[in-house]
C-alpha cells in the first residue's frame, strides 16, 4: 500500500513503474522500476543501500516511443524495510534529478500528463 498522506513535496509525486537503470559509481548498475516520479526525481525500492548524498548517473525509460532521460541524480533520502514474510530488507530510495536538459523536461512533463 502507497504513502496516502499529505503530499508536501515542491514537486508531487506520480505512481508508475518504468525501468530504470542506476549506475552507482562504486557498485556498477542495478536494475529495477520506479516506484513513483515527479519533476524533481523518482523513488526506487532496492535491494542494497546506496549511500545517502551520493551521486549516481541513471538512464530512466518513460515509454517505448520516448528517448530515455540519461543524467545525473543525487540519492536524497533512504527508508530501510523489511519484509516481515521474508525477512528480507529493502530499501525505499529518493533519487533527485540533476542537470535535466531542457529537452529531458519537457519529455518528463508531457509523460507526467499524460500518465495523471
Amino acid at each position: 500500500m502507497g504513502w496516502t498522506g499529505l503530499d508536501q513535496r515542491q514537486f508531487p509525486r506520480l505512481s508508475t513503474e518504468c525501468e530504470i537503470l542506476i549506475k552507482d559509481h562504486g557498485r556498477g548498475a542495478i536494475k529495477t522500476r520506479t516506484e513513483n516520479i515527479g519533476m524533481g526525481g523518482v523513488c526506487v525500492i532496492l535491494k542494497e543501500e546506496l549511500s545517502k548524498l551520493s551521486h549516481v548517473r541513471f538512464h530512466l525509460s518513460l515509454a517505448e516511443n520516448e528517448p530515455p532521460i540519461d543524467c545525473e541524480g543525487r540519492v536524497v533520502w533512504i527508508v530501510r524495510s523489511k519484509n516481515p514474510a521474508s525477512q528480507k530488507t529493502t530499501f525505499d530510495t529518493g533519487i533527485e534529478f540533476l542537470n535535466l536538459k531542457p529537452e529531458q523536461k519537457s519529455s518528463l512533463e508531457h509523460f507526467l500528463a499524460q500518465a495523471s
